[in-house]
């Protein structure tokens, strides 16, 4: 009797196993069949499909439409591994219609990361794919076992590091600090660590010695390590970005990892530049009479004659400028000006600003920031009377005090003369 117990109890734990495993709960679809990479798989197939870390999984699957069953048109198939610490691993299509009879086929492509745990005492890692087919009511899942192995040679670029940062001014030295780890299966040795710009011809190279992959438990190994390289950037350097490849060369040179990172070079400042000195009379100047006008200073302190002009960026939207004249030569030791005229345009008001390149020999050696304050039309107009006013108004005064003292000091004059006379008359009597 105990006998016949125990043997329902593990046919029922089977079927309970098997009802777990399948989830065979949708009477309008079946999953049919489900290719990995290309190798059909069953829930009990003991030959797993294996793959590297970092790779993907081809998932193809097959769904039959329940005969019998109902039109459904909410239908998605996803498939998913779990155990992966930092994110999820999973894919799913888009939504699909099945119908009675009717037979379908979706491709999931699930990629593995690169980081995943793929080491067992010397042993691939064994992971569950998950394949499911679900309604918005029902689901069909598949379970089935593969394993994750680690590549035999994976060294890679943990992170760089460049010193003062990622731009640099030309004529300066790059420093970079490169990490490199090993996740692969086999120690490496040798490792050539190489930092490059090849568009400016410069290089920097290092070796680490060994490391160790990744899981090996033994003491006073590492499996990471750091190289710290530099080279000075030309003094001609163009400014503008650059690529600075970043290479990994190791298994007696059989395998190169290279990455890119982007450097600005900023460019060294020409002699010119250096040799110039821009000023202007004011940042910020009020319209009059409908204009603005900013004298822009220029000193040469070069060893040879420059032509200097200027470009008004900024203006296009609310006004118009003219600069006068369109060149201005300036001698070794001597200074020269040119003249920035802005007009707003009829009804602007308020503060606009604006920017003036400076620029000699055809380079920008300034910009000036600047502002115009327009009280828009008319309003101009009149206050420009008005101050023509007041300015006339204190010419008066000032006509009017230099031509009653002139009087007073003729009366003066008369009073002393007539005086000398008699005094005079006096004598000669």
């Amino acid at each position: 009797m105990k006998s016949i117990y125990k043997l329902m109890s593990v046919v029922f734990a089977f079927l309970l196993i098997g009802a777990v495993n399948t989830s065979a709960v949708s009477p309008d679809f079946d999953i049919a069949r489900v290719e990995v990479n290309e190798k059909e798989v069953t829930t009990g197939d003991t030959n797993f499909v294996v793959i590297d870390r970092g790779q993907t999984l081809e998932v193809d699957v097959w769904v039959n439409g329940q005969a019998g069953g109902a039109v459904r048109d909410d239908v998605r198939v996803r498939s998913w591994v779990g155990g992966y610490e930092y994110g999820e691993i999973a894919e799913k299509s888009e939504v699909f219609k099945i119908e009675s009879d009717g037979s379908y086929h979706r491709t999931l492509y699930v990629e593995i990361p690169n980081d995943i745990d793929a080491d067992k005492n010397g042993l691939s890692e064994t992971y569950t794919l998950h394949v499911e087919v679900f309604d918005r009511n029902n689901e069909e899942r598949r379970d089935y076992t593969f394993k994750i192995d680690e590549k035999r040679h994976d060294l890679r670029v943990q992170d760089v590091v460049f010193r003062p940062g990622n731009s640099v001014d030309a004529g300066d030295v790059l420093f970079s600090t490169v990490r490199v780890e090993n996740m692969g299966d086999k120690k490496e040795e040798d490792i050539q660590v190489r930092v490059s710009i090849s568009e400016l011809g410069v290089m920097a190279r290092d070796y680490i010695d060994e490391l160790a992959p990744e899981d090996n438990n033994i003491e006073d190994e590492e499996s990471s390590g750091d190289v710290d390289l530099f080279f000075r950037i030309p003094n001609n350097a163009e400014a503008k970005d650059y690529q600075a490849k970043v290479e990994l060369i190791y298994d007696r040179g059989h395998t190169v990892v290279s990455e890119n990172f982007l450097v600005h070079v900023n460019g060294q400042s020409s002699a010119v530049a250096d040799a110039t000195v821009v000023s202007v009379d004011a940042t910020s100047k009020d319209v009059v009479s409908g204009s603005a006008i900013y004298k822009v200073m220029i000193a040469n302190f070069g060893e040879n004659k420059v032509v200097y002009s200027a470009e008004v960026l900024g203006t296009g939207v609310w006004g118009t400028a003219t600069v006068e004249p369109g060149f201005v030569t300036v001698n070794a030791g001597e200074t020269g000006e040119l003249l920035v005229k802005v007009a707003p345009n009829s009804g602007v008001s308020g503060t606009q600003s604006f920017t003036v390149k400076v620029k000699a020999d055809g380079e920008t050696v300034k910009e000036l920031n600047l502002a115009a304050n327009a009280t828009g039309g008319l309003p101009n107009v009149r206050k420009g009377l008005e101050i023509g006013f007041a300015i006339l108004a204190i010419l008066l005064v000032i006509l009017g005090l230099i031509i009653a003292f002139n009087k007073l000091k003729g009366s003066n004059e008369e009073e002393g003369l007539g005086d000398e006379e008699t005094s005079a008359g006096q004598t000669y009597y």
